[in-house]
C-alpha cells in the first residue's frame, strides 16, 4: 500500500485553514490574567529569580554556621551542587521599603490582629523611652518596614502582593503542626487575591532568633545572621523564606546586610516625662533567606 503524501500546496493550504480554525478558538487566550493568577506567577518568581550569590561585603562571623559539630562557610556551601549535602541556595532576597498602607491582618479565622506598625511610613527602627532603677534609656521595640524583593528580573503582578517586616506578637495558636509561634522579628508576603475569603489566609511568615552580630559603624544598626524559629504557612504557593525543618535536615536563615541608619536616638529620654515616648528612627537594609542542608 502507497503512503499519501501532500504536495507543498495542499499541505500549506492544509495548515492554513487549520490556523484559521484555532484563530477562531482562542478568544479565551486574549482574556487578561486574573489578579489570582497575577499573585501565584509573583510569588513563584520571587524565588525562581532570586540572587544566586551573596554580596561581596559579608563579615566572616555571619557566614560561619556550624553543621554536625563541624563549621561551615555559607559562601563556600553556596557553591556547592544543588541538593548535595552540606550545601546552600538563596531562597529569596528583599530590600527595604516604606511600609504598606493596608496591609491584612495576621492569625487565624477566630485570632486575628492588624500587624503593629505605622502605615504608608519609611522603614524604620522604632524605639521606647524606658526606666529602669533611676536611668532613663532608650530601648528597641520593633522594625517597620515594607519589602521590595531583590531579583536578577522584574517581577510582574508584584502589586498584587503586601510584604511586610514587623515584630511578630506571639501569643496566637495555629494548632498542630505550627503551634504557637514565639515573639520574634518577622517578615511576611501576603496575597489578598489567594486569601479564599479569609483575610489571614494566603500568607506566610518566617519568625526569625538573632544568633550573630556584626557592628557596620556607628551610625548603623549590626548586621544580623537571625535563624528560623518560626514558619508560619497560610495558604501561599511559593517558598518565599526559608525555613528549618523539625528533623534537622534542613535549616533556615536570614542575613540582615548593608544596614543604613536605625540606631537609638541620644537625646529626648532623659526624665519621668519622656517614659513610653516612641520614636522611628529610619534605616534600610537588604535581607536574605537562605536554606541549608545539613550533612548526611
Amino acid at each position: 500500500m502507497k503512503t499519501l503524501r501532500l504536495g507543498p500546496w495542499p499541505a500549506i493550504a492544509t495548515l492554513a485553514l487549520s490556523a484559521v480554525t484555532l484563530a477562531g478558538c482562542d478568544d479565551d487566550d486574549d482574556d487578561p490574567p486574573t489578579e489570582s493568577e497575577l499573585a501565584t506567577e509573583a510569588l513563584l518568581r520571587i524565588s525562581s529569580d532570586a540572587p544566586t550569590d551573596l554580596p561581596d561585603n559579608v563579615p566572616e562571623d555571619l557566614r560561619r554556621v556550624t553543621l554536625g559539630g563541624a563549621q561551615y562557610d555559607l559562601l563556600e556551601l553556596l557553591g556547592r551542587p544543588s541538593g548535595s549535602r552540606p550545601s546552600a541556595r538563596i531562597v529569596a532576597a528583599y530590600q527595604t521599603v516604606d511600609t504598606p498602607a493596608d496591609p491584612p491582618p495576621l492569625g487565624t479565622s477566630t485570632t486575628a490582629l492588624p500587624p503593629d506598625y505605622t502605615r504608608s511610613a519609611p522603614a524604620a527602627q522604632v524605639y521606647e523611652c524606658r526606666q529602669t532603677g533611676g536611668l532613663f534609656a532608650w530601648a528597641f521595640v520593633q522594625p517597620e518596614a515594607g519589602l521590595q524583593p531583590l531579583t536578577t528580573e522584574p517581577v510582574p503582578g508584584l502589586e498584587t502582593l503586601v510584604l511586610d517586616h514587623f515584630r511578630y506578637p506571639g501569643g496566637i495558636d495555629y494548632g498542630p503542626p505550627t503551634g504557637t509561634p514565639p515573639v520574634g522579628p518577622s517578615w511576611r508576603v501576603s496575597a489578598p487575591a489567594l486569601n479564599q475569603g479569609e483575610p489571614t489566609f494566603g500568607q506566610t511568615l518566617f519568625v526569625g532568633a538573632a544568633d550573630a552580630s556584626v557592628p557596620n559603624g556607628a551610625g548603623n544598626v549590626p548586621l544580623l545572621r537571625l535563624s528560623n524559629a518560626a514558619r508560619i504557612d497560610q495558604g501561599l504557593p511559593s517558598d518565599v523564606f526559608s525555613r528549618t525543618t523539625s528533623d534537622g535536615t534542613q535549616l533556615g536563615y536570614v542575613l540582615r546586610l548593608d544596614t543604613v541608619g536605625g540606631v537609638a536616638p541620644t537625646a529626648g529620654c532623659a526624665g519621668a516625662e519622656d517614659v513610653g515616648k516612641r520614636e522611628r528612627v529610619p534605616y534600610s537594609a537588604g535581607y536574605y533567606f537562605l536554606e541549608v542542608l545539613t550533612p548526611p
